[in-house]
This record gives C-alpha cells, sequence and structure tokens, in this order.
C-alpha cells in the first residue's frame, strides 16, 4: 500500500530523466552492434570459413548479433514504454495519473491544515480536540472535527487506493519490460538448446497444473489442449474449426461480418483475399469466450472467396502463432485465479521451456467451409 509519505515524496519526473539516459545506452549498442557486424560477421561470413568449425562459428556470431539487436530492442521498448504508457497515454494514468493524485493529496493536507488537523506519514487524519460531554458547545465542535476529518479520510484513502493501483501497475509492467537474467530471450526460438533448471521445471509443472485445471474443473479442452500440446513439444500444428470458433466468440464472428461490409461486399465479380486481421475473444461474452480468451487470445484472420452478381461465396481463414511473450515483445504475464493454486506466471518464463526443450511452440491453423452472403 502506497503512504501519504510515499506520495508526496514521489518524483514523478526522475522515470522521464531515466528514459532519457536510456536513449544514451540506444546509441552505444548500435555502436557496438555495428562494430561487431562489420569486424567480426561480415568477415567471418565473406572468409568463407569452410567445415563444420566454420559453420559453427558462423552460427554462434550470428546468434550474437541476434542477441545484441534483442537487447537494443529492450532498450528502444523501455524508452517507449516510459514515453508513451508510463505518461498515461497508455494502460492505466502511469506517472501523470500519480501526478494527479500528488497533487490530490496535497489539496486534501492543505485542506486538513486549515481546519487545525494534520496527515500522518502512513495517512491518519488527525487532530486534537478536548471533547468535554457536559459542555453541549465543546462536544458540537468535537463532532463536526470528526464529521470534517471522516470526510477527509474517505477522500484520502480513495486517493491513496488508486495510487497504490498505479504503483503496481508499473512495477508489473516494468518487470514484462525488463525481463529476468533467466527468461531473456532473443527473437530466435530455437527450440532445445540450452539445459532445463529448477525454475523451468516449476513453471513447467505450474502451466501443467493449469491446463489440468482448465480440463477437469473448467471443462474447456481447446485451452487445456493447447497448453498441454505445447508441453508435449511434438511441435506440430493444430487446426481448429474457425466455423465453431465463430459460433462461440461473438467478437469474432462481429469482425468476420464488419470484414464482409467494409471489404467484400461491393465488389466487383471475380476472387478476392481480404488482408490479414487481428481479432480476439471478448471475456465479458461469456464461458466459451472466456475458454477461447485463454485458449489463443488474439489470433488472426482474413476471408477468401469470390463474388458472382452481389453473392459472396467465402471461407474464413485464422492463423495463430502459439507461443508465449518473451521480454522484448512486452505481453503481460499470464494471470488467473485458476483454482487453489492461483498463479501469476511470467509469460518469459513459459517462453523459455521452447529454449530448454520442455515445451514447443507451434502454429494453430483453420479453414472454414464455403459460407454464403447476399449483399
Amino acid at each position: 500500500m502506497v503512504t501519504f509519505h510515499q506520495l508526496m515524496e514521489l518524483d514523478a519526473h526522475a522515470l522521464e530523466t531515466f528514459a532519457d539516459r536510456w536513449n544514451a545506452i540506444h546509441r552505444k549498442i548500435n555502436e557496438a552492434r555495428t562494430e561487431f557486424h562489420d569486424g567480426v560477421v561480415q568477415k567471418l561470413h565473406q572468409d568463407h570459413w569452410q567445415g563444420e568449425a566454420g559453420q559453427r562459428a558462423q552460427v554462434f556470431c550470428d546468434r550474437v548479433q541476434m542477441d545484441i539487436d534483442a537487447l537494443d530492442k529492450e532498450v528502444r521498448g523501455l524508452r517507449d514504454f516510459i514515453d508513451t504508457e508510463v505518461d498515461g497515454a497508455k494502460g492505466t494514468g502511469g506517472t501523470k495519473g500519480l501526478e494527479a493524485l500528488q497533487r490530490q493529496a496535497r489539496e486534501i493536507q492543505q485542506e486538513a491544515l486549515e481546519q487545525g488537523m494534520t496527515v500522518s506519514a502512513d495517512g491518519r487524519i488527525e487532530f486534537c480536540v478536548i471533547d468535554d460531554p457536559d459542555d453541549p458547545e465543546v462536544h458540537e465542535n468535537y463532532e463536526q472535527h470528526q464529521s470534517t476529518a471522516d470526510r477527509l479520510q474517505e477522500r484520502l484513502n480513495k486517493v491513496l487506493g488508486q495510487a497504490t493501483e498505479e504503483d503496481e501497475w508499473l512495477a508489473k509492467s516494468l518487470k514484462v519490460v525488463f525481463g529476468t537474467a533467466h527468461n531473456f530471450e532473443s527473437e530466435n526460438r530455437k527450440f532445445d538448446i540450452e539445459e532445463p533448471d529448477a525454475k523451468d521445471r516449476k513453471v513447467r509443472n505450474q502451466l501443467n497444473n493449469v491446463g489440468a485445471y482448465f480440463a477437469t474443473v473448467k471443462g474447456w479442452p481447446t485451452a487445456a489442449g493447447l497448453i498441454q500440446h505445447y508441453l508435449d513439444c511434438s511441435g506440430k500444428t493444430v487446426e481448429v474449426e474457425p466455423q465453431t470458433m465463430m459460433d462461440q466468440i461473438p467478437a469474432f464472428q462481429t469482425d468476420v461480418d464488419q470484414t464482409l461490409r467494409k471489404d467484400v461486399h461491393g465488389r466487383p465479380d471475380g476472387p478476392f483475399t481480404t488482408e490479414w486481421k487481428s481479432t480476439a475473444p471478448n471475456p465479458e461474452d461469456g464461458d466459451s469466450s472466456t475458454e477461447w480468451y485463454y485458449a489463443l487470445n488474439h489470433f488472426q484472420y482474413r476471408l477468401t472467396g469470390y463474388v458472382h452478381n452481389g453473392e459472396v461465396t467465402y471461407r474464413v481463414e485464422v492463423k495463430k502463432r502459439y507461443d508465449w511473450g518473451i521480454p522484448s515483445e512486452h505481453r503481460a504475464n499470464a494471470t488467473g485465479g485458476w483454482g487453489p493454486a492461483s498463479m501469476n506466471l511470467e509469460q518469459a518464463d513459459i517462453a523459455h521451456l521452447n529454449t530448454v526443450g520442455m515445451g514447443r511452440d507451434f502454429d494453430v491453423v483453420g479453414t472454414s467451409d464455403e459460407i454464403t452472403s447476399c449483399a
């Protein structure tokens, strides 16, 4: 819980200074990347080092360069995160939100001082009035002070509660941006290239428990099946039924209908293929949407077909890369009250299972039967 003292002492501009300093780091990484590429990678490839040793050297250096690029993406992502999300442009109020709450807290403190009251470091409104129950005027004065203090306390509690929510959001978001030494990954998502450790085994067990909970308690076979497929490590493509998805995900059906209206109806006769677009289930639409939210969250779709005399015959195609967010992608963590073992799993920790061979990324695809629509 954020205290009154902490909120009053907050230097909200410090993060902006922090972002400026990361710009300098970004420049240094770029310089190091250029030197490594020109001085090592490029020469290694140009010299055509033959044999297994040469190939290993090239692969290793290519991976190092990819890791440098990923580190730079981390730095740029952190800078952009502070410039956009932390200042309140996205997410919750960010530092601008905290600044506003800080101003409100100061106003409450000033009102309290004008009433002869003080605010303690932990946020309690305090005052001192001698209450003499035998003196009605003094007693009434005490009750008035107490009523004023209660109103100020209620306002201050609300401000501190909001500040706590903002602080927790910033802490979680920065952790997603930075990642950890254990789960830092580059864009090179190679499978089974490191040995698992105790943390990986723990994460795998937690994710396996989530899948079991989805299957046995929630009755969500799709969400459970995709988790199990990830943990089985086959990497095989999984096929889904777009028509079933449209039936069970109202938001997806709405997006498809909108694409038909805006991008297909009114076209001249002939074949067509729309651009890939993103869609996602809304958990508020019911249990089936909630399952698909935990199964795939966002996924891509497009329509392919042909138009003849105003009639549209089309198929719906969907695709999704079933992987988990690495720090440079800044995806939010996987959270949920999943049975007795409520947990907050770092997406990057789950993604790391692919690196150590305890989970494996795979593709999810599907194509519906033909559907006919009239303009």
